[in-house]
């Protein structure tokens, strides 16, 4: 292995570790709702996916039908989503956001807005244009891979 892409990526981790010490003042409201990051990213794919069902987040994510059921039933009774009965196959449900789960993700955006104001805006849009791309090619090399 090359040993700069080694010291990028280990300054990379840094970096964003640093990067949640240093916010977490602002993100302390969405930990007091203890979801936990797996939680977290499934409510924001199904906030961004119509008629998704839990046999999707399962492959998507790569996770057991079994794992997923259990973290639906936890987020279901805390009312961040619902499931609706798919009319052409009645033993599967679409999942959508339910009204803690429209919530969490209204916090989402205002946690945004708040850190656009006070650090986002500070930096110049080409250098958050470029993280950016990169991030998203690495994504893809990552999607490319896992075919």
């Amino acid at each position: 292995m090359n040993n700069s892409y080694k010291e990028i990526i280990r300054k990379m981790n840094e970096a964003y570790e640093e990067f949640g010490i240093l916010i977490s003042r602002e993100t302390s409201k969405l930990d007091d709702l203890n979801l936990t990051v797996q939680q977290e990213f499934i409510l924001s794919y199904i906030s961004k996916n119509e008629q998704i069902t839990a046999n999707d987040i399962a492959a998507v994510f790569d996770i057991s039908k079994s794992a997923v059921s259990q973290v639906l039933s936890k987020l279901e009774k805390r009312e961040m989503i619902t499931k609706k009965a798919n009319p052409s196959n009645k033993r599967e449900y679409f999942l959508a956001l339910g009204v803690n789960g429209h919530k969490y993700m209204e916090s989402l955006l205002q946690l945004d807005d708040i850190l656009i104001d006070k650090y986002y805006s500070k930096i110049e849009i080409e250098a958050l244009q470029q993280m950016t791309e990169t991030m998203l090619r690495i994504n893809e090399v990552i999607r490319e891979q896992k075919k």
